[in-house]
């Protein structure tokens, strides 16, 4: 009577181009909206120089295995406090003393890097001993045919714990080297 037949394959392609349409509809819609709120979150991140040159407090802190320090901006200039197991002293910074701040700040930074490097690789080695001890209790002939494997990361796992160690070594001389410098 009134009614158009469409063939399925017709149909079907209609079907797909009206869903298409819509979908590069949804999809424009949600970038845009994706770039307006982009748009938003950066203007509200962004401080503006004037807005930055009256910030007053922390800007960074640090500590390990003893030594500390804070860095606080007043106003135009910055004061550290500097201590190693709770002797804490504050300094102004200055053009003199600049390089060894930033240094002992480097120092105690990598301090707490290494070390947390050197706990990792501790950790590694001892799961890499016990699982090879529960290996030779249970099951010896499966442990001779990996024994290979073990030694590898055993000795992978011994040799990043020492140098670590070295490592850590180096960064508290550095850090106390810096500390006597600054607090005499």
């Amino acid at each position: 009577m009134g009614f158009v037949t469409v063939e399925n394959g017709l149909y079907e392609e209609l079907s797909s181009e009206i869903t298409k349409g819509r979908e590069g509809i949804q999809t424009k819609k949600i970038i845009l909206l994706m770039l307006f709120c982009f748009t938003l979150i950066l203007s509200a991140c962004s401080q503006g120089e004037e807005d930055k040159q009256g910030f007053s407090g922390v800007i960074s802190d640090g500590d390990t295995m003893g030594y500390e320090y804070t860095v606080t901006k007043e106003q135009r200039s910055f004061s550290w406090k500097v201590g190693y197991r709770g002797d804490t002293t504050i300094i102004k910074e200055s053009t003199a003393n600049k390089n060894d701040l930033e240094n002992f700040r480097t120092a105690v930074n990598d301090s707490k890097e290494v070390l947390g490097k050197l706990i990792i690789s501790v950790s590694y080695f001892l799961i890499v001993i016990i699982t090879t001890l529960t290996l030779y209790k249970k099951k010896r002939k499966m442990l001779k045919e990996v024994s290979v494997v073990i030694a590898v990361l055993a000795g992978f796992a011994f040799y990043i714990a020492v140098e670590s160690s070295f490592d850590l070594n180096s960064s508290l001389r550095d850090a106390k080297h810096y500390y006597l410098i600054l607090t005499k």
